[in-house]
């Protein structure tokens, strides 16, 4: 549906402040008299949001992750006493996958550029001692994993090789990315020791760059930086500082930059990434991408930023973890062609296969001898450090030890820390913008139920590292930076930044006004002080800036809105023909009701929580209702499901569908 065109009313106060500040300052008792005002009126608003919030658990009624003129959200305590009532850190700790000694290393060579296989001889020693066996027994090979070559229709398929034996030292051919290495006790492959693998990035031709476009890392003069985007999903701004305590303090400590207003502009992965990498909303990618579709984003037209860097004289990587949840292959086709010059899925394919599994104490998965997420950060710290001559642009994505459980990223506080550690080290941070992101924090659970759990859900975390050369550099896009860390941004901002920085490597190129698909606002620009939810793009239903008052369930029009959001979810189901397959929702119970403070003339916008048979199932919706016509207008895929929608909707592929399905008893509701 198209979004309501209206700017919200301001409230007055915000006027009168900016008018306050506006007023030229002539001498001291100006300038005291200007300053209580302020303070004045700040704690007016402090006082007016309890009027807003239920701030009797985690919600404060004093401090703001965001207070503007026309935004407004209050701040949230991530460890207030009902949410530290969810977690027990005590029993999540980092649990290493394999508790044996390596056999094989991968070493490289930095002069060479070249990876080198080196077997731990001591290692292999001690094994011989205790099965009495000679050294001499011992063989090792590796089976090459790569993409099939030419028209790929499925992103589920590999190649793997036979195994081949290596000798000490073993220099990796070029033209090998992955493989699975295994030592046997004797030289028939009848008694395995030890099964491991590897991905090594290669030096490579970018063909698929602009003949034009400059290929060293400075340009015009000026020095290109290189950008990597490091994402965990379902991760709030709120809860990185319960679950990743250690982290947290880390950036805290280096200067990272974080933004505090940063807000979802969709439900789920899938659109607020491609927000952020392509600038379209979910209706352009699914009209553009058409990721339903072989091939379909491969098309020139789907916008990716990585296909833009590429053109720029970039190198590109792409890799994330779980193949199963992956945000391109999750209900969608996959890539045609590899979608970057370095992409990691073949490899993760073969070793889900070949490769034993298994499942931590707090539910991670470990593959071989690694988690599923610790593949993509070694290869983010490969790519970084081995592309040396040209800059690079890099997505490195994981959702294995983030995605089903708000309180998993616990386990791997520690390990992320150490990678961030060693970016440090390496000096990829001195020569690279690092943002260390997420889509959106937990869609469903127990945090959801929390006073907070709206907040929870609409903002992740962005925080991005800046090198000091560049900050040294652009004085004003850092001035613009500590500013937009109090204003309101979402993922296409994200994309404009990145095209920005595209701009700075090729000033030649206007990408940011050749492109009129662009939403978003360059963070490294002056973000409007007065900008709304509506200019940024960000939906009502999921926008944490409007202020809200609760209202009693039982009042006559929130109970007759609530009906006609049930029916606009029933009529969705039967315009995607499976009316078959999901259940008829009707009301259970209506659980809460909010109203938003400030509204046009003869219409007014409502939250509501309720369940709805059968399953008892858990929404929130967000329903504009106008008075006259007594009809309402709600998005109905914006509509949140915050209970697991897994459970009742098995019948069901369809993916965008599948939150308001309770499929009917003859296919089996559990």
């Amino acid at each position: 549906m198209s979004r309501l065109n209206y700017q919200p009313i301001s409230d007055k106060r915000s006027h009168k402040r900016k008018n306050l500040i506006s007023i030229g300052i002539a001498n001291p008792i100006q300038i005291i008299t200007t300053c209580a005002i302020i303070l004045l009126i700040r704690i007016l608003y402090s006082l007016d949001a309890r009027n807003f919030y239920d701030t009797s658990n985690d919600i404060s009624t004093i401090y703001y992750f965001l207070l503007t003129s026309e935004c407004r959200t209050p701040y949230v305590d991530p460890f207030s006493t009902a949410a530290f009532k969810l977690f027990n850190p005590g029993k999540l700790t980092y649990e290493n996958c394999a508790n044996d000694i390596p056999l094989i290393q991968s070493v490289y060579l930095n002069q060479a550029r070249k990876y080198v296989l080196h077997m731990n001889m001591s290692a292999m020693a001690g094994i011989s001692n205790v099965s009495n066996t000679n050294i001499e027994n011992i063989h090792c090979c590796y089976r090459e994993i790569r993409r099939p070559v030419g028209v790929v229709t499925n992103e589920d398929r590999y190649i793997i090789s036979p195994c081949v034996n290596f000798p000490q030292d073993f220099m990796v051919p070029q033209h090998i990315d992955f493989m699975i290495t295994e030592c046997y006790l004797n030289n028939n492959k009848t008694s395995l020791i030890q099964k491991d693998a590897f991905s090594f990035v290669q030096q490579k031709n970018n063909t698929n760059n602009n003949d034009n476009a400059p290929k060293s890392n400075s340009t015009f003069g000026r020095r290109k930086p290189n950008i990597l985007l490091l994402g965990i999903d379902s991760v709030s701004r709120i809860n990185i500082r319960r679950t990743m305590p250690q982290t947290f303090k880390y950036m805290q400590m280096n200067n990272w930059f974080e933004l505090q207003g940063y807000n979802k502009i969709a439900d789920n992965t899938f659109p607020n990434l491609m927000a952020l990498l392509s600038s379209y909303n979910l209706s352009t990618a699914e009209d553009k991408c058409r990721a339903e579709t072989v091939g379909g984003l491969n098309r020139p037209e789907c916008n990716f930023i990585w296909n833009k860097f590429k053109e720029n004289g970039y190198k590109t990587a792409y890799a994330e973890d779980s193949i199963g949840l992956s945000t391109f292959n999750y209900g969608r086709k996959g890539f045609l062609q590899q979608p970057t010059d370095y992409y990691i899925r073949p490899m993760l394919l073969a070793i889900s296969s070949k490769m034993a599994k298994k499942r931590l104490r707090g539910g991670v998965t470990c593959i071989g001898r690694k988690h599923q997420a610790e593949y993509i950060y070694d290869f983010a710290l490969q790519f970084a450090n081995s592309i040396t001559t040209e800059p690079f642009f890099g997505l490195f994505w994981t959702n294995s030890f983030s995605h089903e459980y708000f309180d998993l990223p616990l386990t791997m506080d520690v390990k992320i820390l150490e990678y961030l550690k060693h970016m440090k080290s390496n000096g990829i941070l001195d020569s690279s913008i690092v943002i260390f992101f997420s889509d959106h924090g937990m869609r469903w659970g127990p945090l959801l139920q929390l006073n907070s759990g709206f907040f929870e859900e609409r903002l992740p975390m962005m925080f991005i590292s800046i090198p000091a050369w560049f900050q040294y550099e652009y004085p004003e896009f850092v001035k613009s930076l500590k500013l937009n860390r109090y204003r309101l941004t979402s993922p296409y901002d994200i994309y404009a930044t990145m095209g920005h920085v595209i701009e700075l490597g090729n000033p030649q190129k206007q990408f940011l006004y050749a492109n009129d698909t662009i939403k978003g606002l360059s963070i490294f620009r002056e973000i409007p002080e007065n900008r709304t939810c509506y200019d940024a793009e960000i939906p009502e239903h999921w926008c944490a800036c409007s202020p809200y008052e609760t209202i009693s369930s039982s009042d006559s029009t929130a109970r007759s809105i609530v009906f006609m959001v049930i029916d606009e979810i029933n009529r969705y189901l039967f315009g995607k023909n499976i009316s078959d397959k999901c259940s008829q929702l009707f009301l259970d119970k209506l659980k809460e009701v909010q109203s938003k403070i400030y509204n046009p003339p003869n219409q007014t916008t409502y939250r509501l929580t309720f369940d709805a048979k059968p399953k008892r199932a858990s929404f929130q919706a967000t329903a504009i209702y106008y008075k006259i016509s007594n009809t309402i207008k709600t998005v109905v895929e914006d509509i949140s499901r915050l209970d697991s929608y897994v459970p009742t909707s098995g019948c069901l592929k369809l993916k965008e569908a599948r939150k308001y399905c309770i499929c009917k008893d003859k296919d089996g509701i559990k």
